[in-house]
């Protein structure tokens, strides 16, 4: 049976044009890589299901118990190089990354857990540094910190902060209650792990969108207790500081904190950047039975804005700014500070109990270009939470559930002054914004045998987004978005170590503040909530050598929220897509090359993650059957890893994309590139690592970013240049 249908044409002249497309091949090619027989998609992947359905049930075992496949965690074909993943002990509120991963992969669909083990051996400024190797997880830099992600096409209307996403902390809705937010608030040396759930296979934790959720799990005292000391420098007058500590108390309670300082130039002009972030929580020991956690943390970040060019100034001055970025000293300063809580109880027989609160501030201070001004904003977000979780004997079934409430409130006083070179001037708007969130789901896995269980997921939203406009009382308007999102699916084990899945789930995202106050109109644009049937199949599982997690695909979207610029414009204007489809193929593939090569107890590994997307809209009134743009078809990364026993390393890495339209009318694309990098580490003592890394060492010129024109010309400036060869390197120190 063949990985690709019909529609994705003959795949091996595909490869062949992207290869030349990156200029590894000088002679061009027109031919179009990709052919969409929509009708036949649909025809291959449900024949695919139905035949997967009854295989299994003409495999299956008695509706028994007795003889149940033991729960086993899969490796992941992603740079899992350390074997330490059971090493670190969990808490009732957080269990350790391998209970995490057996957790995880109890979803029908595509999810990954990435631990520490994978970015803590290189500089991992950002999201790109963390989760750009997961498949189907397009995370690349515009500068500094700020980093857009998008999973199956989510947020791709978003040339600023997030969309699309939802994003947690340790379980607590992390951005605004709008839907909008900012992952560089995130320290990631603070991390553990994080756990990614694409689509609706989210669904079971409450978000709703169609690009899933990413959960940034801290580290605990009990995950890591003692000492750290890390420090690290490299280009462009790079320097960041970490220390942590980890305590746990005679009682079982437990101490983590930490505090990082990072300052540099940034890569391209007017793209300074300082931040101080301290993050600290600590786990209480109730009793045997029941924990509570509090988490703090604080953040200030100063950061310059570059701005976006044009596509040849991108690609022959890399490292300039656009000139009003810096007459007008844009930024984005931010000051944050978030309390949570969390507490989880036994209630014994397989059955957990999680309540917790939430409250976070925000103050944004943000000079962008001089027509719109120096927006000024305060924010208070903050929600009640609870799930439920557990697992029973149905008759001779085994049946688990999960279900639970979450409420999200913000409020924000939202102003925006003229701009005196960065500084505010006279008010030019002044309005409180309110949004509103309630979201009860609930999922169930009902074992119809020991190897195969169905599942069903419910899920009900209510929100609300109200502005009263203080100097415009006309201006003032509110929202009311609600749907039903159901999901159903089924886990089928062949193996111990196989997992084949399959599921179909509906998604639903209401507009956000952006999106509604956009541009002269008067009170809210008239924007619908976006709507999206997903359906998906794939596999896990690892045999021999060899890993892999492969999931295939297709959503059929109402209502896609778009943004695009128009020539000549200076903001961006959102819009409803009516019909529009989002498909693809995330393939992650996970190889021990060899072992005992040089000694004994070396090994050689590599892994490969690729995402394969196609976005379009389906007979729309202007752009007819184009490509939706804002993300290339192909993307690639890929990492070769020798480990030797005497505790160091090397890598070879390298990261690459296919040429992608630029514009809603198809005019103009951007070309694919490949950027090659490496790394080294050396243990040189239990106490003592040090690392060193290289980045784009051929110094390819690229543009890893850009904002969706309707028309993209040559003066339209949408682009964001790729960095050029970087050099990092730091020491960690750890003692007890």
């Amino acid at each position: 049976m063949l990985l690709f249908p019909n529609p994705y044409g003959n795949y091996s002249s595909t490869v062949c044009a992207w290869i030349k497309e990156l200029g590894l091949e000088k002679e061009e090619t027109t031919l179009h890589y990709l052919t969409r027989v929509r009708e036949e998609f649909r025809v291959c992947f449900f024949s695919l299901f139905i035949c997967l359905v009854f295989a299994f049930a003409a495999n299956a075992d008695e509706n028994t118990r007795e003889g149940a496949l033991e729960e086993l965690v899969i490796a992941a074909p992603i740079p899992e190089f350390k074997t330490n993943i059971g090493k670190y002990p969990g808490t009732l509120t957080v269990p350790n990354n391998f209970e995490a991963k057996k957790i995880i992969q109890r979803t029908p669909g595509g999810v990954y857990v990435v631990g520490s083990e994978v970015f803590e051996d290189k500089f991992s400024l950002n999201f790109q540094d963390t989760v750009s190797h997961v498949p189907g997880v397009f995370a690349t830099k515009r500068f500094a910190e700020e980093v857009r992600i998008s999973i199956r096409g989510s947020g791709l209307e978003r040339s600023f902060h997030q969309k699309g996403l939802t994003g947690f902390q340790d379980g607590v809705p992390f951005g605004a209650a709008d839907g909008s937010g900012d992952f560089q608030e995130i320290d990631t040396l603070t991390l553990q792990r994080i756990e990614i759930h694409k689509g609706g296979n989210a669904m079971q934790f409450g978000s709703t969108t169609l690009g899933g959720s990413i959960n940034m799990i801290q580290k605990t005292g009990h995950s890591h207790p003692g000492y750290q000391l890390r420090f690290e420098m490299g280009s462009d007058d790079t320097f960041r500081g970490n220390m942590q500590s980890g305590k746990i108390f005679e009682d079982g309670s437990d101490l983590f904190v930490s505090l990082t300082g990072a300052t540099s130039d940034g890569f391209r002009e007017h793209a300074d950047q300082q931040n101080i972030k301290f993050n600290a929580n600590t786990g209480i020991k109730l009793s045997s039975q029941a924990e509570t956690r509090f988490y703090f943390s604080a953040n200030q970040i100063d950061l310059e804005l570059p701005g976006s060019v044009t596509q040849t100034q991108a690609l022959t001055d890399p490292e300039s700014a656009r000139a009003n970025a810096i007459t007008d000293d844009q930024r984005r300063d931010i000051i944050s500070y978030r309390l949570s809580n969390k507490t989880t109880v036994d209630l014994g027989d397989g059955h957990k109990m999680d309540v917790g609160a939430f409250i976070f501030y925000k103050d944004l201070f943000h000079p962008i270009v001089s027509f719109v001004g120096v927006i000024d904003q305060e924010s208070i977000n903050y929600g009640l939470y609870t799930q439920n979780s557990g697992s029973y004997d149905f008759g001779e079934h085994l049946n688990r559930y999960q279900f639970g409430v979450t409420t999200h409130f913000g409020d924000t006083s939202a102003k925006r002054w003229s701009s005196n070179g960065g500084k505010p001037g006279t008010i030019t708007n002044n309005a409180d914004q309110a949004a509103q969130n309630i979201v009860v789901y609930g999922e169930n896995s009902f074992f119809v045998t020991p190897k195969l269980s169905f599942v069903t997921s419910l899920q009900y939203i209510w929100a609300n987004r109200d502005v009263f406009d203080k100097r415009t009382p006309s201006d003032t308007a509110s929202s009311d978005y609600e749907s039903i999102n159901p999901k159903i699916g089924f886990l089928y084990k062949p193996t111990e170590k196989t997992q084949v899945f399959a599921n179909v789930s509906r998604s639903f995202e209401p507009p956000d503040f952006s999106n509604l106050t956009q541009g002269s109109t008067v009170g809210f644009s008239q924007l619908q909530a976006q709507e999206a049937w997903t359906y998906e199949i794939g596999t896990r599982g690892e045999r021999g050598p060899i890993a892999w997690d492969i999931s295939l695909y297709h959503a059929e979207l109402e209502d896609e929220l778009l943004r695009f610029r128009a020539t000549g414009a200076v903001t961006d204007s959102t819009f409803n897509a009516e019909s529009t489809v989002h498909q693809g193929a995330e393939i992650g593939v996970g190889i021990r090359l060899g072992e005992n090569l040089l000694s004994s107890g070396d090994s050689l590994k590599m892994w490969n993650a690729y995402t394969y997307s196609n976005f379009y809209f389906e007979n729309d009134v202007n752009f007819g059957d184009n490509e939706i743009p804002g993300q290339p078809a192909h993307f690639y990364n890929a990492e070769v890893r020798y480990d030797h026993k005497d505790e160091w390393f090397v890598a070879m890495n390298m990261l690459a994309a296919s040429k992608a339209d630029t514009d809603f009318n198809n005019t103009t694309t951007v070309p694919g590139y490949a950027i090659i990098g490496a790394g080294a580490g050396y243990d040189v003592n239990k106490n003592v690592s040090l690392f060193f890394e290289g980045r784009n060492l051929l110094n390819k010129k690229y543009i890893s970013n850009f904002a969706a024109s309707a028309t993209t010309t040559g003066t339209s400036n949408d682009f964001y240049a790729g960095d050029l060869r970087r050099f990092f390197g730091g020491v960690r120190i750890t003692f007890d």
